[in-house]
């Protein structure tokens, strides 16, 4: 009998712990599959040219001048005209506007070359002219938020 009470004790415990263990388990799961929108929306995937110098139509027509002020509101690049990407000739400048209550950037996309990155532009600040020199298309983000833009230039 002080045999079979031996065998069941540590049985019980280690079922208890196994159980435990499988509730930790799942909880880290789920937490992982909860953060997981929040982590890929600060990592946005390069578009399919993201390299420049590809993919824009030089029959496209410019939509902004030179300088060009790309307005940053309401959490959207471009807003006043809906998010469009922006369309300049090859050689406009560019200058992004924060009129947002809230800081953004305005960052080149990985293997983007001109390569850019406005640093934070705390809300009524405008960033420093970049120049986009080759025809191509030209995407980017806001580092603090999951804003995406683009820019297409033309010859």
């Amino acid at each position: 009998m002080s045999t079979l009470s031996r065998t069941q004790g540590p049985q019980t415990v280690s079922f208890t712990f196994k159980v435990k263990y499988l509730w930790l388990v799942l909880g880290l799961l789920l937490a992982l599959l909860a953060l997981t929108p929040i982590v890929a929306s600060y990592y946005p995937a390069p578009a399919a040219s993201s390299s420049g110098g590809g993919g824009a139509s030089s029959s496209a027509t410019p939509n902004c001048s030179n300088p060009c002020i790309v307005v940053i509101e309401n959490s959207v690049f471009n807003e006043p005209n809906g998010g469009a990407p922006v369309i300049v000739k090859v050689g406009t400048q560019i200058i992004w506007k924060n009129a947002d209550s809230t800081d953004h950037t305005s960052t080149s996309n990985v293997g983007v070359s001109p390569a850019w990155n406005t640093g934070i532009l705390v809300p009524g600040k405008s960033s420093a002219p970049v120049t986009f020199s080759t025809v191509g298309t030209f995407p980017y983000h806001c580092e603090i938020h999951p804003m995406t833009g683009e820019v297409i230039v033309v010859s």
